[in-house]
């Protein structure tokens, strides 16, 4: 029995060292990636800003729920619930999305910047995020790619062109 209590002393040990060490990151991040594509900032435009047809070409998602023009609510594949507004956007240029919801463990914005011309394009999507549970702050530090929602994002976004 007293083994029991070990074991559940050195969980309990570590589960306080990860909140701890979660507590002392920072709760905001900066990742970037950028993309080359061989279309038009229009098409890379319509792609980005239509965000209606996303379930059509970005795996992660499972259902969207169109608000208003510039509002949607996304169900991604573990049924998780985000919903995000547009808070900026110059056509064929710029976008700026914000997670909208305040009871999530987390939240940001999304910049999408295009440029290029009628033949190629480039893509550079920045996010700004912040983790506000020390816990996942640990591990989406530790344990996590912090591009890899965009890196994501970017690979559908290939496939969508059939690149």
């Amino acid at each position: 029995m007293k083994w029991v209590f070990i074991v559940l002393g050195i969980l309990i040990l570590i589960v306080l060292v990860i909140i701890i060490i979660g507590k002392m990151l920072p709760v905001k991040h900066i990742a970037t990636e950028t993309i080359n594509l061989p279309m038009s900032r229009s098409q890379v435009w319509n792609a980005v800003r239509n965000f209606g047809d996303y379930p059509e070409w970005r795996a992660g998602i499972k259902d969207l729920q169109v608000i208003d023009d510039k509002t949607w609510r996304e169900t991604d594949k573990q049924n998780t619930v985000i919903t995000f507004g547009i808070i900026e956007e110059v056509e064929n240029e710029r976008l700026v999305a914000k997670i909208l919801d305040d009871n999530l463990p987390f939240g940001g914005t999304w910049t999408y910047e295009i440029s290029g011309d009628e033949s190629a394009t480039s893509l550079t999507i920045t996010e700004n995020g912040e983790v506000y549970n020390p816990f996942f702050r640990f591990v989406s530090h530790f344990f996590m790619d912090q591009s890899g929602t965009i890196k994501g994002y970017q690979a559908d976004l290939k496939k969508k062109f059939e690149l």
